[in-house]
């Protein structure tokens, strides 16, 4: 028979200490993190961009730490319903969100019901860039911003399609500075945004960057972000052209707060395997992704600076939460 060590005892006593405190040791301690199967929130519905690089990164994940990832789809409110959900987990590294950022720097200035703040989770990295920018038909006689003031004030009532309030303040406040007399048409998703653009109903949407897997059909006039889309460098950015509107959005691994700083370093080396991993690569190409990797630091200084910045372009616009 083995003789226990001093180590071994030690160990022994410890654990029966956190359980007298209530505590798991893989709660208070990351050394051994992860040792069992990692749930993966998405807050949208399986099959869309999000879900998409989600369940790349939960293929990535897995590898890395040799624990099954399991995607669970929580739809609800642009993912306000996952956020919450994430927010009463356990902060022990083993419930974590892919979602947009926007979820924490955007949805709490449109939605009064929404009230995250960035500090009321941690981070472990951001991997892709939604490519957000005004779309329209390939065809249209306006390539720019510029161009596209200059046409819809000789073409009142044109019609513009939202799919959100972000959207739709996006376009009072280009109407607004400009004059123009804009007819916003409510859209309910991605489909229905994609029909109304190449069945010519609308001149112009807000799109989350998916017109760009049509570029024989429909085109860029304006990124609606900080930096120039990798799917169309030449176009400019909506700050370029002078509106002072652009809103970065990034998929981002979102955690509990109080998750231990070594389990989400862990999550966030591991997330990081995904910018140079050929089968993630194939699947964000496929769908004209950009993969832009964030550590665990710059994440959480991202979603604080642009929480700060964004509430101050809402504000600006006079949009008050609803």
């Amino acid at each position: 028979m083995r003789k226990t060590n001093r180590r071994q005892l030690l160990a022994v006593a410890t654990a029966a200490l956190l359980a007298l405190a209530g505590l798991e040791p893989s709660t208070a301690t990351a050394g051994d993190y992860p040792d069992r199967p990692i749930t993966m929130l998405v807050g949208y519905k399986a099959g869309g961009q999000t879900d998409l690089v989600g369940r790349g990164v939960a293929k990535v994940l897995a590898e890395q730490l040799g624990v099954p990832v399991n995607v669970v789809n929580k739809p609800g409110g642009g993912g306000i319903l996952a956020a919450h959900e994430l927010r009463k987990a356990k902060p022990d590294g083993y419930t974590i969100l892919l979602h947009s950022s926007s979820v924490i720097n955007t949805e709490p200035f449109v939605m009064a019901r929404v009230d995250f703040k960035p500090d009321d989770f941690d981070y472990a990295g951001m991997i892709t860039a939604y490519q957000v920018a005004l779309a329209t038909q390939k065809d249209a006689p306006y390539d720019n911003l510029a161009e596209f003031v200059t046409w819809a004030k000789a073409h009142p009532g044109f019609s513009y399609g939202s799919l959100s309030p972000t959207a739709r303040m996006t376009m009072e406040v280009i109407a607004k500075q400009e004059g123009l007399d804009v007819n916003i048409v409510p859209l309910k998703g991605g489909g229905d945004m994609l029909n109304a653009l190449l069945g010519n109903q609308v001149a112009l949407v807000m799109s989350g960057g998916i017109h760009y897997k049509y570029p024989d059909q429909l085109k860029s006039i304006a990124a609606l972000t900080t930096f120039r889309h990798p799917s169309a460098p030449d176009v400019e950015t909506i700050n370029e052209a002078g509106y002072p509107l652009g809103m970065d959005s990034r998929t981002t691994l979102i955690l509990p707060k109080g998750t231990p700083r070594a389990a989400l370093e862990r999550l966030s080396t591991a997330l990081k395997a995904a910018e140079t991993d050929a089968d993630f690569a194939k699947v964000v190409a496929a769908a004209d992704i950009p993969i832009m990797y964030r550590d665990l630091d710059q994440a959480a200084a991202e979603i604080a600076n642009s929480y700060v910045t964004n509430k101050a372009i809402f504000e600006a616009a006079g949009v008050t939460p609803q």
